[in-house]
């Protein structure tokens, strides 16, 4: 009897250090991100017969929503973003990535009861001062965007707003000046979800 309740312990320690093996490299990145651009491009390069190679990746500063992490990017000249979830351990995995041709991607996301307007684009010369979302029953709310090759932008959204991308129509760009420039940008994109 003692010998098979020593050999079930046994049995059970070694279930649960298998299984916290298993979880700790389901998140790969540690809470510093160290190592986040070759894990990227890895990720970007699954399935693909001809890789991506380092210098067609530039990552920029990410934003944080509650236990998500969105990380802007440039691929091959495509403008996207990588969204990370942090596990109970703090360690990071890749949830999931959106790239396209556009120059502008949005949404409000919702990450542990936390929301938020998440805008991403280019603005490498600095025309835009400012973006102003009219959201529907609610807003409008107001980014100031920096003078960035690419850039992420958040702010807190009303739970009333519901979550998913902004129709582009609802954005006005405003210059350092307060005019409205909106129709001097291409305002093709997607989504951040």
């Amino acid at each position: 009897m003692k010998k098979f309740a020593l050999l079930f312990s046994a049995a059970a320690v070694l279930c649960i250090l298998a299984g916290l093996t298993a979880y700790h490299r389901s998140f790969p990145l540690d809470a510093g991100l160290n190592g986040l651009e070759p894990a990227a491009l890895q990720w970007f390069n699954r399935g693909k017969s001809v890789p991506y190679e380092a210098d067609q990746l530039e990552l920029y500063q990410p934003v944080t929503v509650g236990s998500r992490t969105y990380v802007p990017l440039e691929l091959d000249g495509r403008l996207g973003y990588l969204c990370l979830s942090r596990g109970f351990t703090g360690r990071y995995k890749f949830d999931h990535s959106g790239r396209g041709t556009g120059s502008f991607r949005n949404g409000v996301v919702e990450s542990d009861g936390e929301q938020m307007l998440l805008f991403e684009g280019r603005n490498g010369d600095g025309r835009i001062a400012r973006a102003v979302f009219s959201l529907e029953g609610d807003g409008p709310y107001a980014l100031d965007i920096p003078a960035s090759p690419v850039f992420l932008v958040s702010t807190s959204a009303d739970d009333t707003v519901s979550t998913g991308p902004i129709s582009i129509e609802e954005i006005v760009f405003y210059d350092s000046q307060g005019r409205d420039i909106t129709k001097s940008f291409d305002l093709s994109g997607g989504a951040i979800q």
